[in-house]
């Protein structure tokens, strides 16, 4: 019985793993050094994404988050949104868990992670 409660346990885990997409948060970025990071976000219908703006061909800033279904036309696009000081704007996404940049901080680790530790324990426990 302990076994079947198990597998029914594991099984509602790994279900709730395949929902969404985690992406890394941070709403601005120098060089490899965030200065406003938040928690990673869930995208239900929709991918990561990183921002990065330039002046030329010298990086200034970039952000990282979430992007939904109508703004993944911009994706993998320059734009030029300030004609003054010709600051470029580069928009790329990408479709997996925390592909946008480096991993979150270690004091609020995403849930997902953590269900995806507590799945492959409850399933090793299963095997045994």
């Amino acid at each position: 019985m302990r076994r079947v409660l198990l597998l029914g346990v594991s099984l509602l885990l790994s279900l709730t793993l395949a929902q969404g997409l985690v992406c890394n948060v941070c709403k601005f970025k120098v060089g490899s050094l965030c200065f406003h990071r938040k928690d990673p976000c869930l995208v239900m219908d929709g991918q990561c994404e990183v921002i990065k703006a330039y002046i030329g061909h010298v990086k200034l800033f970039s952000k990282s988050g979430c992007t939904t279904n109508e703004s993944m036309a911009q994706c993998n696009r320059t734009q030029q949104h300030d004609s003054i000081f010709d600051i470029n704007y580069n928009r790329t996404c990408c479709p997996h868990d925390l592909c946008n940049g480096a991993s979150p901080s270690s004091s609020t680790p995403p849930t997902r992670l953590l269900l995806a530790g507590l799945a492959s324990t409850l399933t090793a426990a299963l095997l045994l």
